[in-house]
């Protein structure tokens, strides 16, 4: 015998069918009001909405925010955790490993999705996986392209724009060792002269890193040196000790190694 969980009345069909034709799948709360507002009374919507949500028709991502399931995924969220990232913030963008992920250049399974925003920093937990925001400053928040990932918009990263995200963000050695050995893979992907571009509108650390690492990997950062200034330092990694006196930046040894590996 079927579980009540499992049945899906005409009169739920139609509902269900109304809030996607309105709003797709992942919808807020006020969506479903405009929806089906004109078939309930608010009374009634809210207990309509209860219903669904008891019948595993509505998942709830957080408050107020839903994805639709079907019968094929009934309680659980079948689609890209990077359309989840995008419809928790929309004034986000998908970048660091999860942008690397999605360019194919990040091969294993991420229980973290990050994102950039200019807004404050966020973290929400969802069937097992964190979705993290961290806040750039609003002069640093372009760089990214909307893609249509299963019939959703969504905001990535430009792999330039990752490139750089991973240098104002990230200071620890596994971080620099993974984006070196990306770099790596990637180089005739990357548009230098955007790169460039970007990076001058970063502050001087950012900078300094990212013409190190280009060094290490062969590439003319004549450009590049030209607008980093030659006052104080920055640390490539917290426990960098080596003097690179071009870019005025400690480094750690083991990242000349592994570039000429």
């Amino acid at each position: 015998m079927a579980s009540k969980n499992t049945i899906l009345t005409e009169k739920r069909l139609r509902d269900i069918e109304d809030i996607i034709a309105s709003k797709g799948k992942i919808v807020a709360a006020s969506d479903i009001y405009k929806a089906l507002g004109k078939k309930y009374s608010r009374f009634a919507l809210k207990k309509r909405i209860y219903d669904l949500k008891e019948k595993g028709w509505l998942i709830p991502l957080r408050r107020g925010l839903y994805f639709i399931s079907d019968i094929s995924s009934r309680g659980f969220v079948n689609i890209s955790p990077v359309i989840i990232a995008s419809a928790f913030n929309k004034n986000s963008y998908v970048s660091l490993d999860s942008a690397l992920n999605f360019y194919g250049l990040f091969e294993q399974m991420l229980r973290t999705i990050s994102s950039v925003t200019k807004g404050r920093s966020k973290k929400y937990t969802f069937q097992q996986n964190t979705y993290r925001y961290m806040k750039i400053n609003k002069k640093l928040y372009f760089g990214f392209k909307t893609e249509n990932i299963e019939g959703y918009y969504v905001k990535v990263a430009e792999l330039e724009k990752v490139v750089l995200d991973y240098l104002y963000f990230k200071s620890d050695t596994y971080s620099i060792d993974l984006l070196l050995e990306k770099l790596q893979k990637a180089k005739d992907k990357i548009d230098f002269k955007k790169l460039f571009i970007y990076a001058r509108k970063f502050p001087e650390t950012t900078k300094r890193k990212l013409g190190f690492i280009l060094d290490l990997l062969k590439v003319d950062t004549e450009d590049l040196h030209k607008a980093v200034g030659m006052k104080g330092y920055s640390k490539l990694t917290s426990g960098s000790k080596k003097f690179n006196a071009k870019w005025r930046l400690y480094y750690e040894d083991r990242f000349i190694k592994q570039a000429s590996a």
